[in-house]
């Protein structure tokens, strides 16, 4: 996150949550503007700038969400957010979805950064089969698929999955993914399973850990579905829009819904590359499910992108 050391990290003004062209930003005390970057926290005397075919979404911490056309400087004030600059583009979201963007807000320290991809390094291990997805989550469908990375070739892979009560079912594929058997009875809502992975060749099997994942039970799966359809009308279901992708990311995460959490952040970092704090969020997020080259792949950018903006 990209602050300043005299400023109180819990009295923020606003968020940038969505970028188009050439954006700028001079923070308080600062001379000059320079280039405005997703997740940036403002505070009070911050101006942003927005040149020729640009604009950004501002998301204020009362829940107004402003988006700045192009040519315009924005003066970040205590006082409400909404001005004849930014007439006709304001929204509002609820005190719900301003709790979800927590996340967003979370002071970030390079520092602790390092020391995370230091604690993820160290205890990767060289598993012959790893399991990608479930994995560590809350899923909202009752047929998931399954996919895994092998270490080494194998002829044939067995999938077998688990519940409390012993094995549910077992399929053996030959490529490294299976899609939800026709044949097998969809999975039941509430219902935590686990699953692993066996390769087999002429010379040896080997067996991957043992990942779970549960299944949205119904009351839960309604209330997911409820506020997506409230996060997607607010934005008018715009897929490019940042400040969409950041909502529902942040609401997947807090929810559990950890690798729709994945898929929204992943989006969020490939529309801003200059951004750092998409890949910390995705690196934490790839640990969490237990895919640690994937942690350090994106703990590494981060690091990368923050120690450029340093020079």
């Amino acid at each position: 996150m990209q602050t300043t050391g005299a400023q109180d990290q819990s009295h923020y003004i606003a968020l940038i949550t969505g970028i188009k062209g050439n954006v700028l930003l001079m923070k308080t005390g600062k001379p000059g503007f320079e280039k405005a970057i997703w997740g940036t926290q403002l505070f009070k005397g911050d101006q942003v700038k927005t040149e020729i075919n640009s604009e950004v979404s501002l998301t204020f911490s009362d829940g107004t969400i402003i988006k700045l056309p192009s040519g315009r400087i924005f003066e970040v004030s205590g006082e409400n957010p909404t001005s004849p600059a930014v007439s006709g583009n304001v929204r509002r979201v609820t005190s719900s979805m301003m709790a979800d963007m927590s996340v967003l807000t979370t002071k970030k320290d390079n520092k602790k950064d390092a020391g995370a991809l230091a604690g993820v390094r160290g205890v990767v291990t060289e598993e012959p089969i790893e399991l990608t997805s479930p994995s560590n989550t809350l899923i909202k469908t009752d047929r998931p698929s399954f996919t895994w990375v092998p270490r080494k070739p194998f002829d044939k892979f067995v999938v077998n999955l688990y519940n409390s009560r012993g094995l549910v079912w077992s399929n053996k594929v030959s490529e490294s993914t299976l899609k939800f058997p026709a044949a097998e009875k969809a999975l039941e809502p509430g219902e935590t399973y686990f699953w692993n992975v066996e390769g087999e060749d002429l010379l040896d099997n080997k067996k991957s850990a043992s990942y779970k994942f549960s299944v949205l039970s119904f009351e839960k799966s309604k209330e997911i579905k409820d506020q997506e359809a409230l996060i997607r009308k607010t934005f008018d279901n715009d897929s490019d829009s940042s400040s969409l992708h950041s909502f529902l990311g942040a609401f997947y995460l807090n929810q559990g819904l950890l690798q729709d959490a994945i898929n929204e952040f992943e989006i969020i970092s490939g529309m801003n590359p200059d951004a750092p704090l998409p890949h910390e969020i995705l690196g934490s997020l790839y640990s969490d499910v237990g895919n640690k080259d994937k942690a350090i792949e994106e703990l590494q950018k981060a690091l990368l992108i923050a120690k450029s903006k340093e020079k």
